[in-house]
Parts: structure tokens; sequence; C-alpha cells
């Protein structure tokens, strides 16, 4: 921070015995001083000659003949201001501007021990002020990229753990559901139960993270589709009444508005919010949970999609109620029965995108309510395609190629597809899938992304610029990065379709068959 002694030069000072005629011939000789001290003879100051000022009197009709011989004491401003050069300039600015700011049109003064040291002017202090908040801007701009950089880094240290913890997870979990879908021990089912459960509380955790990171760094991104709102519910009673049911939990999804109303956004997204805040109180709950979905006219050609979801637990501490929305924000309650706290904060970032609001509550007879509203676009009911004869399944079992560096993957793919009824080759790397399938002998290709030598898209790029029938064979992708923005990468890289690890079942046979348009019939492959 600069001082006034900083910005004050010191400019030889004169007495009160000084005549006009000198000052004169001084300003005349020094172009660039706007004030002159005057002092006593110990070097204290006693007033001050402001140039403008003086130059006018002088120019004045009869001033330079009535003022020229005259000391300067008769005429010169007495009450100057005087300040001490270790203050700084914005503590000095502060002070005189709200005293008396028409007094720094005359310049200041500058002491030392109460002795003269420098002249200031008008000038020095919006020049300081101004190479000060340059220091500022440059200071922000600087933290500004430290701070994104950090988040940046912190984005892609993300992104990679996500993939290198979702290789081994995908490895538990798959094997789990492989393992409890084949087993006749009933006394092991509890213990497989434990480990699919324990598995999917983090990958939870672990997409919130991601999810929490992309919306600090760039925002989350939102799709504009229609959407169903009646649809949202349900969705959420699609997905939670059986879980409701093995926790012995009274479940109850209400929705209320016109049952034909589409609106424009983002479906994946609401439904994150929806399953979050149920997950949330399914964790809490005592004895029932309620869900309540409403839309209603808004202004503006809106619809106002609301909800509610109610549990009947301990709820929240009042003092708890705003921040527990925040980034690691939990209960005692909460961290008692597991999690990190970024459930909430991820949903306050989906709605807020939205332009809508989210809160908590608690109940009056016990138990927490977590609501947000969301004004959404109303949009007409989208053509439904033309009706397309459907197709008989194939009668042979596909044939497929499983290209993937990790063995672990490779194993769970290769059970999966026999509970499917199909058979299977491997190829460790890119290089050799490309190899294999130009053989024209595979139906599909299980195509994992991050491999060393040729990754998953230049393999899958390669395998569409090469000659023949192969050239055409389906391509899903297998991969932890299935984020919307990748899964659009992989589609123009010629693939097909992308399956999220860690994989699960229903979802790896409903890939293959939409690619193939088989029957749901061959879903008892999975429910066998």
């Amino acid at each position: 921070m600069s001082l006034l002694l900083d910005i004050a030069p010191y400019i030889p000072p004169v007495t009160e015995e000084v005549t006009g005629a000198h000052i004169y011939e001084r300003f005349q000789l020094e172009p660039d001083t706007m004030a002159i001290a005057v002092v006593d003879a110990e070097g204290r100051p006693t007033g001050i000659i402001e140039r403008n000022d003086f130059l006018v009197r002088m120019a004045a009709q009869y001033g330079h003949a009535l003022w020229s011989r005259r000391p300067i004491a008769a005429w010169m401003k007495r009450d100057p201001v005087i300040a001490d050069g270790d203050v700084t300039v914005a503590e000095f600015c502060g002070r005189v501007l709200e005293e008396s700011p028409s007094s720094l049109l005359h310049g200041f003064i500058v002491t030392c021990a109460g002795r003269y040291a420098g002249v200031g002017s008008m000038l020095a202090l919006l020049q300081a002020a101004s190479a000060q908040t340059a220091r500022l801007a440059a200071a922000a701009e600087e933290s500004s990229r430290l701070a994104n950089a950090a988040l940046a880094a912190r984005g892609r240290f993300l992104a990679v753990m996500s993939h290198e913890i979702r290789t081994p997870l995908n490895g538990v979990l798959a094997v789990a559901e492989i393992v409890r879908r084949k087993s006749r021990q009933a006394e092991l089912l509890p213990l497989i139960d434990t480990i699919v459960e324990s598995g999917e509380v983090l990958l939870r955790l672990l997409n919130d993270a991601l999810d929490l990171s992309r919306a600090e760094h760039s925002g989350l991104e939102l799709e504009e589709d229609p959407v169903l709102a009646a649809g949202l519910a349900d969705d959420v009673l699609a997905l939670w009444a059986p879980q409701a049911e093995l926790k012995q939990l009274a479940f109850e999804v209400t929705y209320e508005g016109p049952q034909d109303a589409w609106v424009l956004g983002d479906r994946v997204r609401l439904r994150q919010v929806l399953n979050n805040l149920v997950g949330n109180a399914m964790k809490f709950a005592a004895r029932r949970v309620e869900v309540r979905i409403t839309a209603q006219a808004a202004d503006g050609g809106c619809l106002q999609l609301s909800a509610r979801v109610c549990d009947d637990g301990p709820g929240v501490p009042p003092d708890r109620l705003t921040s527990i929305f925040e980034p690691f924000q939990q209960t005692e309650e909460g961290v008692r029965r597991g999690g990190a706290g970024l459930g909430l904060a991820v949903c306050q970032q989906i709605v807020e995108r939205t332009g809508g609001t989210i809160r908590a509550e608690n109940r009056a007879g016990g138990g927490a309510v977590f609501a947000f509203e969301a004004p959404l676009f109303r949009v007409p009911a989208p053509a439904e395609p033309a009706a397309q004869a459907q197709p008989e399944a194939r009668r042979s079992a596909l044939h497929v190629l499983i290209a993937d560096d990790n063995a672990t993957n490779r194993l769970v793919a290769r059970s999966l597809l026999e509970i499917f009824g199909c058979t299977s080759e491997e190829a460790p790397d890119g290089g050799q899938a490309v190899d294999a399938v130009v053989t024209g002998r595979f139906d599909l290709v299980l195509m994992d992304i991050n491999m060393p030598g040729m990754n998953g898209v230049e393999a899958a790029r390669a395998i569409r610029s090469s000659a023949g029938p192969a050239s055409k064979v389906p391509i899903l992708a297998l991969t932890a990065n299935a984020a919307p923005t990748d899964a659009g990468f992989y589609r123009m890289a010629g693939m097909n379709g992308v399956v999220e690890k860690p994989i699960k079942p229903e979802r790896l046979l409903a890939a293959i068959n939409a690619l193939f348009e088989v029957e749901p019939a061959s879903a008892e492959a999975v429910a066998g």
C-alpha cells in the first residue's frame, strides 16, 4: 500500500517573506510543480501556494504589479491540508474526502516528525489510485486464474480417479450381481446384497463428487428435451417402491396437474434431484415417505413444476436448515447413517440452473420436508414416431468381441454375455480389436475407451473406415466416462451406444436389444 511520502515529491519550500515575483519565476522554471509549501524558520509548514490559483491572480488586471513585490504571507492559503508521511494514500483519501474534499484542489503538505517533507497534488493521488487499482485488478486476475486452474486440476483429478475407481468397482458390483443371479445358497444372498448395496453407495458418492466438481468449474450441462411432467411421478414410483417394500416403509407418490403436460427440461437431471431427495428420505424415515409432484400454469407460457418429499424421521436441526445444501454439510444423524453430504448440494446446483429454488423445513409432527420449484417452458407433445413392423428376434446367438485392457472387465463382460446366451472373444487393446473385427466374424463389439496404444475411439474410427461388411458392425462403448458430452463424442466416432461402468446387466442387455431390435422376452436371461 502506497504511503503519502511515496507520492509527494520534495519541492523546495519558501518562507513567508518571499515575494510574488519569486514564486512566479519558480512556476515558470518548474512547469510540473503544482504547489509550493510555505514554512517557518524551523521547517514547519504554515501555508501553501497552489499554481493555478496564483497564476490566475497574477494574470488579473494589475495583478502582476499588485502582487509581484508583496510577500506571499499576505495572500497564501494558511489552512492547507497537512498529513503525516506514514499515512497510506487510501486512509488519507478516505479522511479528506469525508471532511473537506474541495481542499485537495489546492494540494496538500506532507510532513515527517512535524516538519515539511513534500507536496502532494490531486494528480498524484489519482495516479496512485490508478496504480493501486491496476495492481488490485492484476492480483484479482491472478487469483481468478489460480482458482480456475485449481478447479480444473481438481476436475481432472476427479475424472481420473473416477475412471480408476470405476474399473475395480465394475468388477466388484458386476461379479457380485452375477454371483447373486447364479447362487442357489439362500444363506449367501444377504451377504451378496450387502456387497452390491455398499458398492452402489460408493458409486453414488463418486457420481455426486463429479457432478459437484462440474458445477463449480463450468456449471452442470442441462439438456432441453420434452419431458412429460406426470411421467416423473411414474419414474419415482417404479424405482423406489420395491426398495420401500424391502425396508417395510409406506411409500406414496401423487401427481397433481395436467396428465398431458409436457415441459422443456432435462429429464435425467430432474430425476436425479427427485431420486436424491427420495433416497435421502428413505435413509431417515421411520415408517413412511410421501412424494407429491404438482404442475401448475405460470406466467410466460411456463409450467411451475413443484415437488415435496416428506419423511417421518428425526428431522433437520433448525440451525442447519439453510446450510444443509452446502457441500459436505450433514447432520449428526446423517454422518451416522453414511454419506458425504454431496447429494443435496448437487440438487441445489441442478435446481438453480433451471431458475428454480430448493429448501428444507421440518414438519410439525416430526420429520423433514425437502421441496423444490422449477419454472419450465410448456411445449406441445412430441410427435410419436411412425409405427414400424417389429422384426423377429435373431435366431442365432450373438458372437461378441470384448475389447478391454483390464482382465476383470473382460471377465465381467464375458460372464454377462454367457448369461445372455452369447458367445465371445477378447482383445486386450484397440489395435487387436480392429484386426479381429475386420475378419467379419463378429455381430457386436463391446469397446472400452481408455486402452493403451490405440484407444477405443481410435479403434472405432478405424473399424468404420475399413472396407467390407465388417465396417458396419455395431459398437457399444463400455466406459467409466459416460457424461452426455462424452457419449456424444463416442457416437461421432462411429459408436452406436454407451453403457456406463460399473455395468448393470439389465442396462447392457437393453442396449444390445435396442441395437438388434430384439423382443424384450430375452430379458428373462437377466432375471434367471
